[in-house]
């Protein structure tokens, strides 16, 4: 699996944040192919618990979107959950999740359908392979990642966003070397960061949720076409300020209600956080392309 640096030409942010409004979506690393399956209990949705203590302002706008950027170089594991709602799709779910950073990066997430109670979806890289599981039709797909692109390095110092020659608006995507698949909304918020422009939104206040301090942005979405697709006119994000990880984001239309969200239910960071083990179930068919099969027989005896 190819996994380069994403360049993304839009004259509209349509393509970034909230994966679920989109079929197909623009990341750093190709959707990969995969496998996957463990037995999950699926709970009912908790709401996080939060606490309102009000504490002094840490950072400015800029240091703060320059953290969930690059969010991936503040910790070395993360796990959670979190729940989002996207009324205009009549989606409620919620994504599990296990990743790892760092030299040895490694993810495993699922993803629950509340409305029906129960797993939809399961991803997972093991350093070697992406496995991508559908649960509801017991199929996995498994693509091997090109160990040639790992050593590719990323200059975080460059602008990520900038105007070509014909006046469009560039962003630059950082690759996420675990491959957290739905996680990233959360664990790597890259694209709720380009939502933020100079004059759109600004820091309120800090707050204290889920034992974390958090920077509260209050902003409204200057490209119409986002607006019009997530049925939404201002956002209010809630932003670690420690790793620039997403813990809550709500979106709001005109009349002040709320049309979309993500909340973190649970996380943990480094030690405390629960390492990525992934289990592929026996009677799962594995739906891989016949040619991609093929190659990677090929590759396996030539490496004999």
């Amino acid at each position: 699996m190819k996994k380069t640096q994403a360049v993304i030409l839009a004259t509209s942010l349509l393509g970034l944040g909230l994966t679920g409004f989109y079929s197909v979506k623009s990341h750093a690393e190709e959707t990969p192919k995969m496998e996957a399956a463990q037995s999950a209990t699926i709970a009912e949705p908790v709401t996080a618990e939060q606490q309102t203590e009000l504490v002094p302002a840490v950072m400015d706008a800029k240091t703060l979107q320059a953290k969930m950027l690059n969010a991936i170089d503040n910790y070395q594991n993360v796990s959670g959950s979190y729940r989002v709602i996207l009324a205009p799709l009549g989606v409620d779910e919620t994504v599990e999740f296990e990743v790892q950073q760092g030299n040895n990066p490694r993810s495993h997430v699922k993803v629950l359908n509340n409305t029906k109670a129960e797993l939809i979806k399961e991803t997972a890289f093991d350093g070697e392979f992406y496995w991508d599981v559908k649960h509801n039709r017991k199929t996995y797909k498994k693509t091997k990642v090109s160990k040639a692109n790992e050593s590719t390095a990323f200059n975080k110092n460059e602008p990520r966003t900038y105007k070509n020659e014909q006046g469009e608006k560039v962003f630059v995507k950082r690759p996420d070397p675990a491959f957290s698949a739905s996680a990233k909304d959360v664990v790597f918020p890259q694209d709720y960061a380009f939502w933020l422009t100079p004059d759109n939104h600004e820091i309120v206040g800090t707050e204290k949720l889920l034992n974390r301090t958090v920077a509260m942005v209050k902003g409204k979405h200057e490209d119409r076409i986002l607006a019009e697709k997530h049925q939404a006119t201002h956002f209010t994000m809630w932003v670690d300020t420690e790793t620039g990880v997403l813990l809550k984001l709500e979106e709001t239309n005109d009349k002040n209600e709320v049309t979309n969200s993500i909340e973190v239910l649970s996380i943990e960071f480094d030690e405390k956080a629960k390492k990525a083990t992934f289990a592929l179930p026996e009677s799962f068919q594995n739906s891989t392309p016949s040619f991609e099969q093929a190659k990677f027989k090929q590759t396996m005896e030539s490496a004999k």
